[in-house]
């Protein structure tokens, strides 16, 4: 019997929704950093070197053990740590005593959301045929 997928699928295209998200919605809110925490510019732009260097290092680690415990934990992890970043972003700052701590703990948790669900899309990839109509 032959797994049906369609739900994993649909859940990795609404990763898809939440990567665009998290990896859009940080610089929208530099100004905000800059003014209400009184964040530096060279703060604020480690912020998306984070980021992406999180999602890198996912990448790479989820080449290892994402075909073992499986794509569908994998996907359900990547939403579970992505709405935990981003919800986080809007409480940790102004719970830490450092509220740039706050925005990189919040960051990396969503990074790492990202980066499972972007390998698995990667991986799941595959080139779709054409078909030309003639007339």
């Amino acid at each position: 019997m032959q797994k049906n997928y369609r739900k994993t699928l649909k859940a990795c295209y609404l990763g898809f929704v939440t990567q665009a998200i998290a990896a859009n919605f940080t610089p929208l809110l530099f100004l905000t950093f800059r003014d209400t925490y009184r964040i530096g510019l060279e703060k604020i732009a480690l912020i998306p070197f984070v980021f992406y260097f999180t999602q890198l290092l996912i990448d790479f680690a989820a080449a290892r053990f994402v075909d073992k415990i499986g794509y569908r934990i994998c996907v359900a992890a990547s939403q579970v740590l992505s709405a935990a970043g981003l919800a986080l972003m809007a409480v940790l700052p102004e719970l830490l005593p450092v509220p740039f701590s706050g925005i990189l703990i919040a960051v990396v948790l969503y990074a790492v959301g990202s980066g499972l669900v972007r390998y698995w899309s990667v991986r799941s990839s595959r080139p779709v045929p054409l078909k030309i109509r003639t007339a």
